[in-house]
């Protein structure tokens, strides 16, 4: 919505969208207009919605939400680009040092896959009677608010 809002109403070119190919598209965006224009066309932004909000004006309100929310065909485009474009989410994977001696520790490196994070938490805790009893009570207490 700040996006659309500062697009339909600037008087300068603070941002702008270009597609350059058929995987490609680009965002010109100014910053010292952003800093200049686009801080005053925030603020406006956020008078205007307070405005609505405290006014309790919702059909006025929910006509203003509609138009700056509403996607054209154009945005659509964009929003193709960048789909056919997204990478897969990264994996979280935390490395262990491993102690051999005093004087000798090493990185225990693991693969970015789910089976590597695994490991590394199996390498890091030990399983135990201890350890399964509280994880298995902490899933006893939230099993019924949890999808599996």
């Amino acid at each position: 919505m700040f996006t659309q809002w500062i697009y339909k109403n600037q008087k300068s070119k603070i941002v702008d969208f270009e597609i350059t190919g058929e995987n490609e598209f680009l965002i010109h965006l100014d910053e010292a207009l952003l800093i200049s224009e686009g801080k005053g066309l925030i603020s406006k932004l956020l008078v205007v919605l307070q405005t609505y909000k405290s006014s309790g004006c919702f059909e006025r309100g929910k006509k203003f939400y509609d138009e700056y929310s509403e996607v054209n065909d154009f945005f659509l485009k964009i929003r193709d680009i960048v789909l056919r474009n997204k990478k897969p989410r990264r994996l979280e994977l935390n490395n262990n040092l491993v102690r051999y001696n005093d004087k000798s520790i090493c990185i225990q490196h693991y693969p970015e896959t789910h089976e590597g994070i695994i490991h590394s938490y199996a390498d890091r805790h030990q399983f135990t009677q201890k350890l399964y009893k509280q994880v298995k009570g902490c899933w006893d207490e939230h099993k019924e608010h949890l999808r599996v």
